[in-house]
């Protein structure tokens, strides 16, 4: 089966909602980070399960970094329309 990852938001890791808010903890955990709040994080369903990864959108963090993470991480594949539209959010900034 070839599970599928859509963006469902990118926000300020203190504005992520509660229901989000273990998997946006665990992957800190998981990367050993110290949450302040002000990180940038992007939140994926990935489809055909109830599994949310969150992906921490670093200074220099590519889409070729991204796509990579959510394949390791969920052994998922960016929706194409999830993988264009962070293209377009991380050439803003």
């Amino acid at each position: 089966m070839k599970f599928i990852a859509s963006l469902v938001d990118i926000k300020k890791v203190d504005r992520v909602p509660g229901e989000l808010q273990p998997y946006v903890e665990f992957k800190a955990t998981y990367e050993g980070r110290q949450l302040k709040g002000d990180e940038e994080v992007a939140l994926f369903n990935v489809a055909s399960t109830t599994s949310y990864l969150a992906v921490f959108l670093d200074p220099g963090k590519t889409i070729e970094d991204i796509e990579k993470e959510v394949k390791d991480q969920a052994f998922a594949d960016l929706h194409p329309e999830s993988k264009e539209s962070l293209r377009k959010y991380i050439s803003k900034r």
